[in-house]
């Protein structure tokens, strides 16, 4: 009984002696934007540095930081925490990790002030602990969430490189300072209570939700067995009817007899455009369909280059990046720019990244006027599902329509090239699943997918399936990742077509 009433005694004196033992490594100021967050600190059992010896090193340390701004609200820290992150860690899919992550960077209820302090622990026999004016938020039994949050100040994309040095004690005139600063910051026992009381609101929330999912439950299970005895009865009284009635003769019912097509039904066609000069309105009409028509392209090609980054998913951010930027005739990106402030960096800089890797390889028509565009795009970041706005292709002007019309052999050419170009594209995304070939799953798909003038799927219809649906879906998902597809020339003047998509895995 004595050791386990000591236990936790022995253990506060250890983690404080720890503490005590540790030296000052470095000690660096935080800024974004020539404004300062906070005065951070790192402690290590032997100074040192060099980063990977520092993350290597399974001794004690402390990464300690004191609020110097007066606000720092709960999005800015939020945004700022998950961004640092993301940029200077390698994604883990490791659930228990990122939900560590997400903790600490969603924890703030209100705003911190001047004078919050916040300290990270890791002590090899205990682990990870943060805590926010001595109060106590996340505890961990590893070093990999110190190490995460560790790699914010000493990893490849630091705040700055003056603060890297600084926390690595390298060339730090400022260093004296900077202490005297650091030691002057101190919150009191009300800060303290805020944090607690956050704390204590968390978990009565909690605890209404656990309630509330209780009491639907039971909603569910009462209201599942009222059905199945009104069911039960029902049948019942349906049996006694059947036995009472007697057997009567029913006439069959009369079928309509179907309406015979016995004329042609021809077919309504635009009148073919007279030949004469074109006006102004006609040019002026010409060009700004040109226009659109490079806007359009380039918005579907950006679109599909964007990848949702792991981190940003994973974090559950979302929203709408707006970016602008000019395009020259050589294809030639500048000027991006676009006021994005409750977005995550991690997005804005995604949709930034997919401008900059596309428009380059698709030059501008040669007949649309100019030397120079501006450029909008919009792209809606949601975790659970990457569809966006639909953009209809502008309309061709009719000064622009063909008289001509295309041979039998140019119209199969072409028709055939175009499903030729689908099936490759597709093809390329398909791959054996790695289970599904381990347990040696075989067979043949084909499933046909019907392509929409503008180059988005109409529907997918089933063909042929395997017995095995692993190998079934891998067929449909290769389809969906494919879109958009090239649009349908429009020279063959279909609405949609049809292209069968078969795969023999074996």
């Amino acid at each position: 009984m004595l050791i386990k009433t000591l236990l936790p005694i022995l253990l506060g004196i250890l983690f404080s002696q720890s503490s005590f033992a540790l030296e000052l490594n470095g000690i660096g100021s935080y800024k974004q934007l020539r404004k300062e967050f906070y005065i951070g600190a790192l402690y290590l059992a032997k100074p040192s540095d060099n980063p990977e010896d520092i993350l290597s090193d399974n001794n004690s340390k402390r990464m300690a930081l004191k609020v110097t701004t007066k606000r720092w609200s709960p999005r800015r820290w939020s945004l700022q925490w998950q961004n640092d992150i993301a940029i200077n860690n390698s994604f883990d899919n490791d659930p228990e990790l990122t939900n560590q992550l997400m903790l600490f960077t969603g924890f703030l209820d209100d705003k911190l002030i001047a004078g919050d302090e916040i300290i990270i622990d890791y002590i090899p026999t205990v682990g990870t602990t943060a805590s926010i004016n001595g109060i106590t938020i996340i505890k961990t039994k590893t070093s990999k969430f110190f190490n995460n949050l560790l790699n914010v100040w000493i990893g490849k994309l630091p705040p700055s490189g003056e603060f890297k040095t600084h926390i690595l004690g390298i060339n730090n005139q400022e260093e004296a300072d900077l202490q005297k600063r650091y030691n002057q910051i101190s919150y009191n026992d009300a800060r303290s209570n805020v944090i607690a009381s956050w704390i204590q609101s968390r978990k009565d929330a909690l605890l209404a939700e656990q309630r509330q999912q209780e009491q639907a439950k039971k909603k569910a299970l009462a209201a599942k067995k009222a059905k199945a005895d009104q069911a039960k009865q029902a049948q019942l009284a349906a049996k006694k009817k059947q036995s009472a009635k007697q057997k009567t003769y029913v006439a069959p019912k009369k079928v309509a007899k179907k309406k015979v097509i016995t004329k042609k039904k021809k077919i309504a066609s635009a009148a073919p455009v007279s030949s004469k000069k074109k006006s102004k309105k006609e040019i002026a009409q010409e060009n700004k369909y040109y226009l659109e028509l490079y806007r359009w392209e380039l918005i579907r090609e950006i679109r599909n280059a964007v990848e949702y980054p792991e981190w940003a998913k994973k974090f559950g951010q979302k929203g709408t990046v707006s970016l602008s930027f000019v395009v020259n005739r050589k294809a030639e990106v500048s000027d991006v720019a676009g006021k994005n402030p409750d977005i995550s960096v991690l997005l804005v800089s995604e949709l930034h990244r997919a401008i900059l890797a596309v428009v380059p390889f698709i030059l501008p028509p040669d007949a649309l006027p100019g030397n120079s565009w501006k450029m909008n795009i919009d792209y809606v970041f949601n975790p659970k599902t990457d569809r966006q706005k639909f953009i209809k292709k502008p309309k061709k002007p009719s000064s622009l329509s063909s008289k001509k019309k295309i041979s039998r052999a140019d119209y199969k050419s072409t028709l055939s090239k175009y499903i030729d170009d689908v099936k490759d594209i597709i093809t390329d995304k398909i791959e054996y699943p790695v289970w599904a070939k381990k347990l040696k799953q075989k067979g043949k798909v084909a499933l046909e997918v019907v392509i929409k003038k503008d180059g988005s799927i109409d529907k997918i219809n089933e063909k042929t399936l395997s017995r095995h649906d692993t190998l079934n879906q891998e067929i449909r998902d290769a389809i969906e990742e494919s879109q958009p597809f090239p649009i349908i020339p429009e020279s063959l003047k279909l609405n949609r077509t049809r292209v069968l998509i078969e795969h023999n895995f074996k």
